[in-house]
């Protein structure tokens, strides 16, 4: 490590000491806000050969080095009309938007207009319904590339996204309900990140926010309050303060949320659990019952942080976040009809009530940061992080039963981890485009204790270990009249050990490493036609590493008949991922396709002889295929806007299972020949005085995700009226309701050979949420930090 630390600084340099003399300046669009990432070349008046060229930084200036005395000036961003003008040292050039809007629309608020920018989707916020659509939570579930499932916000055949607001990794998500949509200037989906990210980043979301100008105290408010249709104890009530002030090159900020959040579930379950016994009879063991399920819980968040701009592009912070649970309960009713070969065996009634154990949890996070700008043209990032989770809980179970005996089973589990973390980016200016040179390690260590009373499982006393050191370099460059080129390499090398005190068989130490490549281009076909087509391809080749709490092997009780444990001896999944997207008007065409080696997937299997399955992780030996494709639209009519998606994801998944009816022990499972198809159809009124109303659904069929089968259609139907108030805006009262047709739920079905588990659920979704905002002289935050170990800290 320390060997490429002083690589690094030795490339800084160099490469500083190329600098001859310079041209300065700053690409603006025509609202005036940066563009970062535009190319800036400097092209021959003889025979307009690239002579020299640079990347606009992240506040849209560039600095050009060369020993030329006279040229033309080229300035090229995609989705941007080029600029070609004599250099001026010091020039603010203007980019007017080249992206065409539907002709003869009528409106006064659009559909954010999309367009590639070399890494992704970037859709403009600003100027368009979006821009009162509720939070950037909102506003993030109606932006083409993303979609909304029951498991929260995805990029379409992608997964959940990382999310970065102005380049800092977003580690809270309620920071995304605190964000208002009117402070949002644009979004970007990226779903090729480049080498700079980490290996287990499969998508990244960038919002980008409206740069404020001025000093002075500020701060916004928000509250909202959901309330369910079906439970009167749902009620999720919600409050934020953030507050600002800025003077001269100091930004200080802080803030505060409360949230209170509650789920409800119920669902009719059957199991059935094959086996032969030693005389060659088949035996099969059933469970059918209901469950119930109910959550109330309430956190407490908060962040302080400072920025300082110590001179012209040098940028020092520093920030702290924590957070607690103030209450926490599940409850758990589950009522169990036991058959064995037809006949009935137990009748079982197991009430659970979960709650915080010895200690309230909490997690605290902080961040040092520098950013500058070097000699003009040396772009220096570093990052120092930590990361900090105490976990406890306790369980009491009551089991009855009308046939057999009564139990008492008390369980207790506390966790701990600690994560340090650091990063440092160089970028330089190379030939055409962009040299990126970095490294980043990683630092994880975990404690996890569990102990069971009441029924004979033993004990865990875990402990892992996990250090990640990464180097990476990536470089990205324009080409005039042929496109945008990216390509980078990322290599990991992780040492892991897993040591359990009660049980030492499980014990385990490996250390691994391993290449990421990514590479991408950007560019246009017919570009001197009146509507162009944009167009982007893309390969990489990821990692995803299992959660640290599927890393212990302690098996952990359930109920009677369901026991749940980690898996320490996991590998990593590896995919390669193949992307392909065009954008012509208000039309986007994005198809996906991925390969992934070491699947993880929830496997079941009998545990003994009694009835029990073990419920744990595991790595699948054969490949999971699995492609994404869809279409967005985004016409305007007059006041009404369309935003529709509708797609399709198809896999190819084959799992040999283990099955005793067999004579081989193994029998073929697929999960291959039912896609989800699915359908995001949101419209947006905006009507004078400041009313906007929204009508949206959002569709998914049955069919396979992984190894399992959603049997039921999934159905999301949502409506909203906000209307926005005061001169300037400040205040805007919205009041929405979701999941009007109680739909918005998948019940699964699996077969894992041996046994098969079919469960229909009914989630407490159907709620109607009153929300208020209010801003009062709010300024974008100067804060510059990026953050490293940002995988490690999604983990723990």
């Amino acid at each position: 490590m320390k060997r490429l630390i002083v690589l690094l600084m030795l490339t800084g340099v160099a490469i500083t000491a190329l600098a001859k003399g310079d041209w300065k300046g700053k690409v603006v669009d025509e609202r005036g806000d940066p563009i970062p990432y535009a190319n800036v070349a400097v092209l021959s008046q003889t025979d307009s050969t690239v002579v020299c060229g640079a990347v606009t930084q992240q506040d849209g200036t560039f600095n050009i080095v060369t020993s030329e005395t006279d040229g033309i000036m080229m300035v090229a961003m995609l989705g941007y009309k080029t600029v070609y003008l004599a250099p001026v040292d010091g020039a603010v050039i203007t980019l007017s938007d080249d992206t065409q809007t539907l002709e003869g629309a009528v409106a006064s608020a659009v559909m954010p207009k999309t367009k590639l920018t070399g890494e992704g989707l970037q859709t403009n916020v600003r100027g368009s319904v979006l821009e009162n659509a509720g939070s950037a939570k909102d506003v993030l579930a109606k932006t083409p590339g993303l979609i909304k499932s029951q498991n929260g916000l995805e990029v379409i055949g992608k997964g959940s996204p990382m999310v970065y607001i102005n380049g800092r990794r977003v580690s809270d998500a309620s920071e995304l309900d605190r964000l208002q949509s009117n402070e949002i200037q644009s979004v970007e989906v990226i779903t090729n990140p480049g080498a700079q990210y980490d290996a287990t980043v499969r998508a990244v979301v960038r919002i980008r926010t409206i740069r404020r100008q001025g000093d002075g105290f500020g701060f916004n408010l928000n509250a909202s309050d959901a309330q369910s249709l079906r439970w009167a104890k749902g009620n999720d009530p919600f409050g934020a303060i953030n507050v600002n002030y800025r003077t001269g090159g100091l930004d200080f900020f802080g803030g505060v949320n409360y949230a209170r959040n509650t789920s409800r579930q119920e669902s009719y379950l059957e199991k059935q659990t094959f086996g032969r016994t030693a005389a060659g009879d088949d035996w099969l063991f059933e469970n059918k019952g209901t469950l119930l399920n109910e959550y109330i819980g309430s956190t407490i968040y908060g962040n302080a942080g400072v920025n300082w701009q110590m001179a012209d592009n040098h940028f020092l912070g520093g920030k702290v976040e924590w957070g607690r649970h103030l209450t926490y309960n599940v409850h758990t009713e589950v009522n169990d009809n036991v058959f064995e070969n037809g006949t009935l065996v137990d009748k079982l009634t197991t009430m659970s009530d979960d709650t915080m154990g010895e200690w309230t949890p909490y997690n605290l996070g902080a961040n040092l940061y520098y950013n500058g700008l070097v000699a003009g043209k040396l772009g220096i990032d570093i990052n120092l992080d930590y990361y900090g989770t105490d976990d406890s809980s306790k369980s009491v179970s009551m089991e009855t039963s009308d046939m057999t005996h009564n139990a008492a089973i008390q369980s207790g589990s506390t966790n701990a981890g600690r994560m340090y973390a650091a990063k440092a980016v160089l970028s330089y200016p190379v030939w055409k485009g962009q040299l990126q040179v970095g490294t980043e390690e990683t630092f994880s260590r975990r404690t996890d204790n569990y102990k069971v009373d009441g029924i004979g499982i033993p004990a865990s006393e875990a402990s892992i270990k996990e250090d990640n050191i990464a180097g990476f370099t990536s470089y990205a460059c324009y080409i005039p009249d042929v496109g945008q080129f990216g390509a980078g390499v990322r290599y990991e090398y992780v040492l892991y050990a897993y040591e359990d005190a009660v049980t030492p068989a499980n014990n385990l130490s490996r250390n691994y490493g391993n290449w990421f490549p990514n590479i991408s281009y950007a560019g246009m076909i017919g570009a001197k036609t009146q509507n162009p087509v944009q167009v982007m391809l893309n390969y990489s080749a990821k990692t995803s590493r299992p959660h640290y709490g599927n890393l212990s092997s302690a098996i952990r009780y359930n109920s009677r008949y369901i026991w749940q444990s980690g898996n320490s001896q996991l590998q990593p999944e590896l995919s390669h991922n193949i992307g392909l997207t065009a954008v012509w008007k208000y039309i986007t065409v994005m198809l996906n396709y991925s390969r992934t080696d070491d699947a993880i997937v929830t496997w079941s299997a009998p545990y003994g002889a009694e009835g029990v399955v073990l419920v744990k992780p595991r790595n699948i030996e054969t490949p999971f295929r699995m492609m994404a494709a869809y279409v967005n639209l985004t016409p305007t009519v007059g006041p009404w806007n369309m935003n529709y998606t509708i797609g399709v994801l198809p896999q190819w998944f084959t799992i040999n299972a283990p099955d005793p009816r067999e004579a081989s022990g193994i029998r073929v499972t697929t999960f291959n020949d039912k896609p989800i198809f699915f359908a995001q159809l949101f419209n947006t009124f905006t009507v004078k005085g400041g009313w906007q109303f929204e009508l949206g659904s959002v569709f998914m069929s049955p069919g396979y995700s992984r190894n399992l089968y959603m049997t039921n259609w999934f159905v999301d139907l949502t409506v909203a009226v906000q209307k926005t108030l005061l001169r300037d805006g400040s205040l805007v009262v919205r009041l929405e309701g979701a999941d009007l047709t109680r739909n918005a739920f998948f019940s699964p079905y699996s077969d894992f050979g041996s046994h098969t588990i079919m469960q229909t659920n009914r989630m407490d979704t159907q709620k109607v949420k009153l929300s208020v905002r209010y801003n009062f002289n709010t300024a974008q935050s100067k804060y510059r930090g990026t953050g490293a170990g940002a995988d490690s800290k999604a983990r723990m």
